[in-house]
């Protein structure tokens, strides 16, 4: 994986080259030369290791666990060399925290606006790295290798894409990779040319593309996609950011069968059907707030933007809750200015996320949903405790492993948002910012509210907070299982 993240560093080197970036050309070689030579160090040492009798390396459950676990650490530390080398970002713990923000598709940063637009004039090799990271991250950087050595794969296939549908893990492993693949870089090369259209420059699509398609939210502008005031662009980005909040298995199965039986298994789906009406009946809920609320109200002297216009109302309303939602992290309106009513309900959006096995963070609609019917069988259980009650979802009746398993999640996450809420607090960090701080890297949305809104960043967090948060990011992105075993001494055992 080091090996192939060196060559993969060598992609913004070029694009440094064509721009005349000397130095961020130097940059991104000097860290591809560290990547390779952690690669080729770790190959010799482990020239000796255990193959089958067939002459394959031994990998099962638990080696598969490990690599995408440890990958995610190490990819980290070597996507920060950049932004050191670069001189863009000077301490250690910055560059880290910006480096797996952009891989674990988070867009939470600590650069300030002034560095953020040095991503469009004099540093876009970087710029171009800092948003490579979320297209890369989107897709899972582990997959690349499960595409290129499928042996063992399917270890690191499941833990990696916990979410995706049976009927994916059905096929051979490399099979199932290719085609999301195809279906990741197709999505990409559509939004790429329609921004393209909009009269946005290819560079600064192709920068937009990268955070729409993998839900990350890195932009090249500190206004973020405001900058363009395009309702085309936000129309665009926004319509590919509820299209990649989708299972991308749906995808998959269209690809296989069909267009028409592809769809009717989307519409059939309780878990896009959920997240469809939650995301377009908030649209319409939060956009009516706005509106009565009026915003500016024509008041010149005030920066708020004047919601005596439905349209306007509509068109913010529609950009930040598919957004947030989907955990996208971009930004057209300073949501942290709305009604309080709408911060709540845009903070539960974000908790909630996008589906299973999509580029989106959150908790996952599926998850919810199955809390919910989960809670609704001890209702019904208690009424009648000598039926038997099942769970299930689109006439399928879920194992009670697989039950508990989720409510096991939940349980994680609400200990790790407690814990991680207190511990930032104990910095005198207030609640409102500790808590949607933690929240914003767990689920890898980006921005919170208050001191980490919108339009603010993590700078001035302590050491030992982005330490925390950028782990958070990483357990968010892995949903918890595949990092939390790491720590358990049973899992190291023979």
């Amino acid at each position: 994986m080091s090996l192939i993240l060196a060559g993969f560093l060598l992609v913004p080197a070029a694009v440094a080259l064509y721009f005349g970036e000397m130095d961020g050309v130097r940059s991104c070689l000097l860290s591809a030369g560290v990547s390779t030579g952690v690669g080729g160090a770790l190959l010799w040492w482990n020239r000796g290791s255990r193959l089958t009798s067939e002459g394959r390396p031994d990998y099962f459950r638990r080696e598969g666990l490990a690599v995408v676990g440890l990958v995610w650490i190490v990819i980290g530390l070597i996507g920060a060399l950049p932004y050191l080398f670069s001189g863009i970002v000077e301490s250690p713990v910055d560059a880290l925290f910006e480096s797996v923000s952009g891989f674990t598709t988070t867009g939470s940063t600590i650069l300030p606006g002034a560095d953020i637009d040095l991503f469009h004039t004099s540093q876009k090799g970087i710029g171009f790295w800092r948003s490579f990271t979320h297209w890369l991250g989107g897709f899972g950087i582990v997959m690349v290798f499960v595409v290129l050595f499928p042996t063992g794969g399917r270890s690191l296939f499941r833990s990696e894409i916990p979410g995706i549908a049976r009927e994916a893990g059905r096929q051979r492993v490399r099979d199932s990779a290719i085609t999301l693949l195809k279906i990741y870089v197709g999505l990409s090369v559509a939004e790429l040319l329609l921004l393209g259209l909009t009269g946005m420059g290819w560079f600064d699509a192709t920068i937009h593309t990268f955070g729409t398609i993998a839900t990350g939210g890195f932009s090249n502008y500190s206004g973020s996609v405001a900058h363009f005031a395009s309702y085309k662009a936000e129309l665009i980005i926004g319509f590919f950011m509820f299209v990649a909040g989708i299972n991308f298995a749906y995808y998959d199965l269209s690809m296989r069968v069909g267009l028409r039986k592809g769809w009717l298994a989307v519409i059939s789906s309780s878990e896009v059907r959920v997240y469809a009406a939650l995301t377009f009946g908030s649209i319409f809920v939060l956009a009516t707030v706005l509106w009565f609320w009026g915003g500016s109200n024509g008041n010149l002297d005030s920066s708020l933007p004047d919601y005596r216009a439905y349209s306007l109302a509509l068109r913010d309303s529609f950009f930040q809750v598919i957004c947030l939602e989907t955990s996208t992290g971009f930004g057209t309106a300073d949501y942290d200015l709305w009604p309080q009513v709408c911060r709540i309900w845009l903070m539960v959006l974000c908790v909630v996320g996008a589906c299973a096995g999509s580029t989106g963070g959150g908790v996952k609609v599926i998850r919810f949903i199955i809390v919910a019917k989960a809670a609704q069988r001890g209702v019904r259980h208690f009424i009648r405790p000598r039926a038997l009650h099942g769970v299930r979802v689109d006439g399928v009746a879920l194992d009670d492993s697989v039950v508990s398993s989720i409510t096991g999640y939940f349980v994680l996450w609400i200990f790790v948002v407690l814990g991680g809420t207190v511990f930032l607090t104990l910095y005198g960090i207030d609640l409102e910012s500790a808590s949607t701080a933690v929240v914003a890297t767990l689920n890898n949305i980006g921005p919170g509210l208050a001191k980490v809104g919108p339009t603010m960043n993590f700078a001035e967090m302590p050491v030992l907070v982005k330490l925390l948060l950028t782990l958070f990011m990483i357990l968010g992105r892995l949903e918890f299982y595949a990092v939390v075993a790491l720590f358990f001494p049973s899992f190291w055992r023979s």
